[in-house]
């Protein structure tokens, strides 16, 4: 599914809107989230992670996860971002992956 991913990403990526990373209840965005969803189609949704802290999402940024389901790549990113933002007090703003 990862490979099928990826090319889907390539062929896409110029017609998607990179979403920006999700965070909080509200589900405001904050730019110091590492991770957010990119919306492929209606079934496909993409984790990924932003290349650096100072960027925007761009089509580079690494894929690290792909589901079928909206809600769990939501919650996913929301996670793993709680997880960074742990690490980032722990050890320095994006010297460690929470993935």
């Amino acid at each position: 599914m990862l490979v099928v991913a990826q090319e889907v990403s390539k062929q896409r990526m110029n017609k998607q809107e990179l979403h920006k990373p999700l965070s909080g209840k509200a589900g405001g965005t904050m730019m110091e989230d590492r991770y957010y969803v990119q919306c492929i189609t209606d079934q496909v949704f993409l984790i990924r992670e932003r290349r650096s802290a100072d960027k925007e999402p761009r089509p580079d940024d690494r894929l690290v996860r792909s589901f079928d389901v909206r809600h769990d790549a939501y919650m996913y990113a929301s996670s793993v971002n709680d997880r960074q933002r742990k690490l980032d007090e722990d050890y320095g703003h994006w010297v460690q992956q929470a993935i």
